[in-house]
């Protein structure tokens, strides 16, 4: 590492805006950035424009490895806090802190654009998503198709029931169902319990 000593090794190679050329850049701040897993493209949140903003990286020629704009995409909230695409990467959740709501959005591995899949769940101030993979209660390995998520709500603590922070914040994405929150708790509780005794038997 000596031989860095005194010197940048970073370098320039491209700037570029998250924003429409007519929209201010004083009414914006960006809330996440993240390379998709495929590593062809770039997303970034608006927190003010309330927009996901879409990049292809260019993979050939003089220009390769910088970014062209494929488009921004309304989230359906308010600031954009945080964003987290599912196991597969083709479905792209984003919490909008100020409207209390998950926006789930389909993600096309092709061109990089997005869709609103008609999804969308009210979590009270989400702050972060994380995809978790489910287990099979009987095996113990993962279940490929099915996924949990959990999202932060800088409000958990006002959360009933003396349910904790981490059960409260549990959803699968699905579409909603009869079942009591009640209910949904309670089968939580089970699928945790259950997880923590898997875990202690591989310890």
């Amino acid at each position: 590492m000596s031989r860095f000593m005194g010197r940048s090794t970073l370098r320039l190679v491209q700037s570029i805006s998250t924003l429409p050329g007519a929209f201010p850049t004083t009414m914006n701040t960006c809330g996440r950035i993240c390379v998709h897993k495929s590593g062809r493209f770039v997303i970034v949140s608006n927190r003010g424009h309330q927009s996901i903003t879409v990049y292809k990286v260019k993979g050939k020629g003089a220009k390769r490895g910088e970014l062209q704009t494929v488009g921004h995409f309304h989230t359906r909230g308010e600031t954009p806090r945080h964003f987290q695409f599912d196991h597969s990467g083709q479905y792209l959740l984003v919490a909008n802190q100020d409207t209390d709501s998950l926006a789930v959005f389909n993600f096309n591995l092709s061109t990089g654009e997005l869709k609103f899949s008609g999804n969308e769940y009210r979590v009270p101030s989400p702050n972060f998503v994380c995809c978790c993979p489910s287990y099979q209660e009987d095996m113990g390995e993962p279940n490929a198709p099915q996924e949990k998520v959990t999202v932060f709500s800088s409000q958990m603590s006002t959360a009933s029931d003396g349910v904790s922070d981490s059960e409260d914040s549990t959803f699968n994405v699905h579409e909603q169902n009869k079942v009591s929150l009640s209910e949904q708790l309670a089968q939580a509780r089970l699928e945790i319990e259950e997880l923590k005794r898997m875990l202690a038997e591989r310890v």
